[in-house]
């Protein structure tokens, strides 16, 4: 039986340590110019920070989309649910590779199956379906210290850098350049992700979503991975616990507590989920 029991909120301030590139479309053609671009804010945002300054146009922002895919394909291969995909799907490789979707894994019941007819399939035959999916991953803006010191170095609205690569002919060493750009490293960006509760064991299932968050740190983020790009740190980790009854007026916000890395959160879960 499901029942919202109330929801952790977890804002938190991302750091790329080296280039990041999440890929953006390319609206336009210009002669000379960038072949890949990064996603940006496609329309300012007025009193988007807490002073009442705005979202420039053009600020580049890490879709919640793409953390979430990424948390998700890294715990999957942890977890070892790509082997079960594999195994299940083998005459179909395209079905293979695609998310875990037996509807029953813990990977399922944070994230979510995309596959309906599982989901149908169990609350019929089994009456255990997922569930809503607990985690929602929401985007991600760089600060406002972060474009001003952009826009400082590298000239007034401009928050990106141009990488140019090249591409060798291993027999004639013909070079194929190409340009593409990344936001440069060290900015800081802020994000928040929230975890709901349905079920008193779905606590326990925090500590995944924690460790997803550590493994990405061991990888990379978005593009060029391979080369060198989207290495990322999280820090001032912020969590509060916001109960149920808080939205019928009958209670108050608990805040967890702040940490500087997501180690510090995994190290203090068990006490966390009990005085919860």
């Amino acid at each position: 039986m499901f029942k919202y029991q109330g929801s952790f909120v977890i804002d938190y301030t991302l750091t790329n340590l080296t280039g990041l590139r999440i890929g953006g479309a390319k609206e336009e053609f210009d002669i000379g110019g960038v072949d890949n671009p990064v996603i940006k804010a496609p329309v300012s945002i007025p009193e988007f920070y807490d002073d009442g300054s705005e979202l420039p146009q053009g600020a580049p922002y890490i879709p919640g989309s793409s953390i979430k895919g990424k948390v998700r394909s890294l715990l999957e291969w942890a977890l070892g649910r790509v082997e079960e995909m594999y195994e299940k799907n083998s005459a179909d490789i395209e079905k293979a590779g695609k998310p875990c979707d037996c509807g029953k894994c813990s990977i399922c019941i944070i994230f979510g199956t995309g596959d309906a007819k599982t989901v149908e399939r169990l609350a019929k035959e089994e009456k255990n379906p997922p569930g809503p999916p607990r985690a929602k991953f929401f985007d991600a803006y760089p600060t406002k210290e972060t474009l001003e010191r952009l826009s400082e170095q590298l000239g007034e609205g401009i928050f990106t850098e141009i990488k140019t690569e090249n591409q060798i002919n291993r027999i004639t060493s013909r070079a194929n350049p190409r340009k593409v750009e990344r936001v440069p490293a060290g900015a800081e960006f802020k994000g928040r992700i929230v975890f709901d509760l349905f079920k008193e064991e779905d606590k326990k299932l925090l500590k995944v979503i924690f460790k997803g968050l550590e493994m990405l740190e061991n990888n990379f983020l978005g593009g060029y991975g391979s080369r060198g790009s989207g290495r990322v740190k999280f820090k001032e980790l912020v969590i509060e616990f916001i109960p149920r009854e808080y939205y019928t007026g009958e209670g108050q916000k608990k805040e967890i507590g702040k940490f500087n890395s997501v180690q510090d959160v995994i190290n203090s879960l068990e006490e966390i989920i009990r005085n919860v």
